[in-house]
């Protein structure tokens, strides 16, 4: 099995807006309500779910490359069904959000890739208010919302599937 190169891990998390874009491309107000996939969430919500990870990752990217081993606490964020009724994700325009992304990735590719060792700089994250850190490069944060977005993108096709 071949391992993945820095260049194919950007472009694949580069690819995400796009492939967000085509999941709910064509969907009704009534089709982007459905519900289903594996947290039971609407289609516009897993779109929002999406786009706030990305924009989170983002920002500890840009932490890692600004200062190499810079500590990152995210435990302020709490991505539960309370929060996305905080934020009503159940409402807000998509347009906007996906349009918000697909700037991000390119601006946030293009600095990694100036950057030099780009990929391998560091932060240690906190995920819990006195928790411990734990390491992560760029290419790991890059990878992991790789596959997070794989797997709400299979939630959103599921959901889909359930409203026809």
């Amino acid at each position: 099995m071949t391992h993945p190169t820095n260049r194919s891990i950007l472009a694949a998390w580069s690819s995400i807006p796009r492939k967000l874009r085509r999941a709910v491309a064509g969907l009704s107000p009534r089709e982007l309500r459905t519900r289903g996939g594996s947290d039971g969430r609407s289609v516009r919500e897993y779109t929002h779910h999406l786009v706030e990870a990305n924009l989170v990752a983002a920002t500890i990217v840009l932490a890692a490359l600004g200062k190499q081993g810079s500590r990152y606490d995210w435990s302020w964020l709490i991505p539960d069904e309370k929060w996305m009724q905080w934020l009503r994700y159940d409402r807000a325009p998509l347009e906007p959000a996906i349009r918000l992304l697909e700037a991000l990735c390119v601006h946030i590719s293009g600095i990694v890739e100036n950057a030099p060792g780009g990929m391998r700089r560091q932060v240690r994250l906190v995920s819990s208010p006195r928790g411990r850190t734990a390491r992560r490069s760029v290419r790991q944060i890059l990878e992991e919302e790789c596959e997070h977005a794989r797997h709400h993108l299979r939630d959103i096709a599921d959901a889909r599937r359930a409203s026809i």
